[in-house]
């Protein structure tokens, strides 16, 4: 049985501040909804201000989602980081309802982005407003269903890295093997 719910339904706004300075790993969501190090300069930015992004815990940032043709979101895995305060960060309500990856999952589609586009403002830079992002509806099935789909996606990114590394090391292979048949 499907059931469907709004973003807004499934999600808390986390607003949680590196007060203390501990954490110096500062980074940003680029447009394939990956985590990446900040190209910015940080030395003479407080990093008491910035959020901090824990496992399982997502950031959304709405600006320039009409220019990119992207909804900018991704979901946290690892050990904690900072990203800058002008980013949403928001955690998954009830896991019994569905999955952090699941619902992560329904933002990879052209489609959804394509949705984003639309639904921005019509500013010059056409933001998706929070309120906008929080009204995103979708089914959601039975959380055995919905694992399911996650373990088939984590195949498939595994599957994938595989593939990226055996193409990296491919021409040392070959090198050495040529440079063995020559000798």
């Amino acid at each position: 049985m499907l059931i469907k719910k709004s973003v807004a339904d499934l999600i808390d706004y986390v607003d949680e501040r590196n007060t203390d300075g501990s954490i110096n790993d500062f980074y940003g969501i680029n447009i394939q909804k990956e985590f990446m190090p900040t190209l910015a300069s940080t030395d003479s930015v407080d990093p008491t201000k910035y959020k901090v992004v824990r496992n399982n815990r997502f950031v959304f940032s709405g600006m320039q989602t009409g220019r990119d043709k992207c909804i900018r979101i991704g979901l946290y895995k690892g050990d904690p980081i900072v990203v800058s305060p002008a980013y949403q960060t928001f955690e998954i309500k009830d896991t019994a309802v569905i999955l952090p990856e699941y619902f992560f999952m329904q933002f990879l589609s052209d489609e959804m982005d394509r949705y984003g586009w639309f639904i921005s403002d019509s500013s010059i830079r056409a933001n998706l407003d929070l309120d906008r992002f929080g009204e995103i509806a979708f089914e959601i099935p039975d959380i055995h269903i919905q694992q399911k789909y996650v373990d088939i996606y984590n195949a498939i990114k595994r599957v994938k890295s595989i593939n990226a590394r055996i193409k990296q090391i491919c021409p040392v292979l070959v090198r050495s093997a040529i440079k063995e048949a020559e000798q």
